[in-house]
C-alpha cells in the first residue's frame, strides 16, 4: 500500500513539472483572440513584460523586435515555424505610443494580463516550456540565435 501510494503521489508531482505555464497560456489565448490572423503552431513565444520608466525593459523591447524581424519565420529549435514575440504593458494606451516611438513596432502588443512580475521577459517553446527567462537585452540576440537548427 505504501509503493502504491508513494507511486501516485510522484506521478502527481511529475505532473506538475510538466504543466505548462499560467503565463503561456494566458499570452497565448490572448494572441489568439486579439490577433488571430498570426499562428502559433510549432512556434516559439517571446513576451516581454515591460513598464515606460524601466529603461532596461524598453531596450529589451527593441532588441525583441529586432529578432523578430529576423527569425519570424526561421527553424529554431523549440519552434520549427519561428517566433512571434509579445509586449506586455499594464500602463494603458500611453505604452503603445511609447512602444513606436522606441521602434519596437512589429511587436504584438497586449495589456491586461496579469504577470506577477513585472520588467521581466520569457521565452517558450511551441508546447509551453520555458527556454530562456530574464534574458539581459544585450543578450537576447544572442540567446534566440544559439536556437537555430541547421
Amino acid at each position: 500500500m505504501k509503493k502504491l501510494s508513494l507511486i501516485f503521489l510522484f506521478s502527481i508531482f511529475a505532473m506538475f513539472l510538466n504543466a505548462q505555464s499560467d503565463v503561456y497560456l494566458k499570452v497565448k489565448k490572448a494572441i489568439q483572440e486579439n490577433y488571430p490572423e498570426i499562428s502559433l503552431e510549432n512556434k516559439l513565444i517571446a513576451i516581454n513584460n515591460w513598464s515606460s520608466n524601466n529603461q532596461e525593459s524598453r531596450e529589451a523591447n527593441k532588441e525583441f523586435n529586432r529578432i523578430y524581424k529576423i527569425y519570424e519565420f526561421a527553424k529554431l529549435k523549440g519552434g520549427l515555424k519561428g517566433l512571434v514575440c509579445v509586449s506586455i504593458n499594464n500602463e494603458g494606451d500611453a505604452a503603445s505610443i511609447i512602444l513606436n516611438k522606441d521602434g519596437a513596432s512589429k511587436l504584438l502588443q497586449l495589456n491586461k494580463i496579469e504577470i506577477s512580475t513585472p520588467n521581466s521577459n520569457v521565452v517558450f517553446d511551441d508546447k509551453g516550456n520555458e527556454v530562456y527567462k530574464n534574458i539581459s537585452s544585450d543578450k537576447i540576440f544572442e540567446s534566440i540565435n544559439k536556437l537555430i537548427t541547421r
